[in-house]
Formats: structure tokens, sequence, C-alpha cells
């Protein structure tokens, strides 16, 4: 019997690449592809920063999974140095990292792992020059990217996961209500591997990770007023970084991290981003004396929420990066409305792609 452990799942070194360009490496380039017999789910991701020899940060705006030839949904990393979502590991302060989901798990709220049967990939984006945040496109210099995870042989796969347990809840403990997840228990073996949570052929509900970014592509009203992280109202570039969410009882997000990089554009002091958090069904996350005194205080040089390069207190030549925060306590917006909002400090506006929020947790979908 093999003695599956934590690997190397696909290792990507990636180099030049023109502005506003993909690039999408094969499985065979990357290492990742598996024997007939064998399973894989990608635990977490690795990130080395594009940075020239002058310590400048280069625009590698984007990095998606591509599992058996298939982009992973909701799975959308930042790779610049100063906002990474994935840093390298052994760079992580105090060994914390984002992970896709727990690997072994029976529960299938945890368990969100990215499941393939075939192969797994990377795809990368570079930024255009016009929509980009700081720094602007190209890339010309080395970067890389590493997925880590497990590999099953079939017959392993019984001993190692049995059966995923069905119903599973979903609780909101902050408000004291709970989402139940009803389906049959899923026997797991080499043909139900796939629609496990995190795998592309899930029946409803579906369970899948989510992670993302999001740029105030416009200024901040200069007043303290709300700035809704939303597509809809060209306040964010791209739908895959909407943070605005009108649900039914079909839908739910459960939001289990939020980190705000403040500074993007790299101007430097006065910064008048003042904070960050949700607003649910009305009510703000966390709470405050008052409306003007809640959410997260996100102040430069204070920011609790900070995430990604730890500069200046950790140099480009001897880089250490912050973990994406998780919450005390989950939020789940299921229907309703639930929105991530920043705010500035009423002095003046936050200017235009100047903040970038960085949200972890779980999508679900309860309609086929």
């Amino acid at each position: 019997m093999e003695h599956y452990e934590l690997r190397l799942l696909a290792d990507y070194v990636g180099g030049a690449l023109a502005a506003d360009t993909w690039v999408r490496p094969t499985p065979l380039a990357v290492g990742g592809e598996l024997e007939r017999d064998e399973r894989g789910e990608v635990v977490y991701a690795e990130i080395f920063s594009p940075v020239t020899l002058g310590g400048d940060d280069e625009c590698l705006k984007k990095v998606v999974l591509v599992a058996d030839g298939l982009e992973v949904p909701y799975v959308h990393l930042s790779g610049i140095l100063r906002n990474v979502m994935a840093p390298p590991k052994d760079r992580t302060w105090a060994g914390k990292l984002y992970s896709f989901g727990t690997p072994g798990s029976r529960n299938p709220l945890l368990n969100t792992t990215v499941k393939y049967r075939h192969d797994i990939t990377v795809a990368c984006l570079v930024g255009a020059a016009d929509a980009a945040p700081a720094p602007a496109s190209p890339i010309t210099v080395a970067y890389r990217i590493r997925l880590w995870g497990y590999v099953y042989k079939e017959s392993e796969l019984a001993a190692v996961f049995g059966t995923m347990e069905f119903p599973a809840y979903a609780t909101e403990r902050t408000r004291n209500r709970t989402l139940v997840l009803t389906k049959n228990p899923i026997v797991v073996n080499g043909d139900t591997w796939l629609t496990l949570p995190g795998g592309k052929d899930q029946s409803v509900p579906k369970i899948n990770p989510l992670v993302r970014y999001a740029y105030n592509v416009g200024a901040t009203d200069g007043l303290g007023g709300d700035y809704p992280l939303r597509f809809g109202t060209g306040n964010v570039l791209e739908e895959d970084e909407n943070m605005y969410w009108e649900f039914d009882e079909k839908d739910a997000v459960i939001i289990e991290g939020l980190g705000i990089k403040a500074d993007m554009e790299g101007i430097g002091a006065p910064n008048t981003l003042a904070r960050m958090g949700v607003r649910v069904d009305g009510n703000y996350h966390p709470k405050g004396p008052t409306t003007q005194t809640c959410l997260f205080p996100t102040t430069l040089g204070i920011n609790e929420k900070n995430y990604g390069h730890l500069a200046p207190y950790a140099p480009v030549a001897h880089p250490y990066f912050a973990a994406i925060p998780k919450l005390a306590k989950t939020l789940m917006v299921w229907n309703e409305i639930g929105m991530v909002v920043i705010r500035d400090d009423a002095t003046g506006a936050v200017i235009a792609r100047d903040a970038c929020v960085a949200l972890t947790g779980i999508r679900i979908e309860l309609r086929g």
C-alpha cells in the first residue's frame, strides 16, 4: 500500500509576461498529472511573487487553479507581493496560512479541499496598466507557484474517508441560526471522488471553497460613508471581485476570514482608510457603540486586519508575510443581502485602487 502524505502536487515557474496576458501551463509542465488509479486534493498554495532586483513589485494580478481542465470556481488569489494571499509557508508569520479545507475530514463543511481526478495546474493573469493596482504590468522577472496536498490510491480512499457525512449543519453563532444541508451520505471511492465538497461533479447542495480579493475601483466619498465592494454598481472591476450578495434561501456564503491591505498605490502617509467590515441584513459586523464606530479599525500602521507582505518591518530582501486574518466567529449571508464595506476617516477619500480586501470562506449552492 502507498503511504499517502503531504506532497508537492504542482510546481510552476513563470517568467516575462506582457500586460493583460494569461499564461496557462499544461499539467504536464507543472508535474500535475495523476496515475489512472489515483485521486488528489489540493490543501494550500504558495506564491513566490515577482519582484525586481530593485525591490519593486510586479503585477501578478490573479492566480487561479485549473482542475481536470476546468477553472476552479470561487478561487481567485492575488500574487502581488504586497497583498499576496498565499505566501510561502516558511515565510508566513507564526506558520499560519490559508488552506482550501481540512484534508481527510468526513465533515463536508471542513473538507472543502479542491478535488481532482486526472490533473491539476494553474493559470496566471498579469494586470493591464490602466486597470491594475500599482505597480503596473508587465512582469519582467521570474515568479513561482506551488500547490500542496495529498494523492491517494483508489484502494486507500475508504480507509481514509469512509463516508462523507450528511446532513451537514452550517451554524452561525453570531446570530444563532443554522442552515441544514441535506443529501444522502457519500461513500467515498474513486468514482464518487469528484462528487465530494470541492469537486466539480457535486449534486446540490454544492459546497466549495471561497477565496477572492477586491479593489476599490473608485474613490470613497471622503465623508466616512460606506463603500460597498459591489460589481453591479461599478465599485469593483470584475465580477470575480464582487463582495455583495443578494441571496434567497437557495444560496449562501459563509465568511471565515477577512483582511485589508492599505496603500496599494504605494503613496504612503497620509492614508485615509479607517474601517472595514460586513453589513448583513442591514446590520454592521462587528458592532460598535455607534454606526460610525462599528466595523474593524484599519488605520494604516495599526491595521489588525493586515495581510500580505509585512513591510516595512520585513524588507523585500527578507520578506515575511501575514495570512488573511480569521474572524473570531464566522458570518453567514443566507436569504438576505450582505456585503463587505470599507470607509475613509472623513478627512479625505481613499483614492481609487488604494485598498484591497481579501475574503475567505465557503460558497454554498442549493439549486441545480
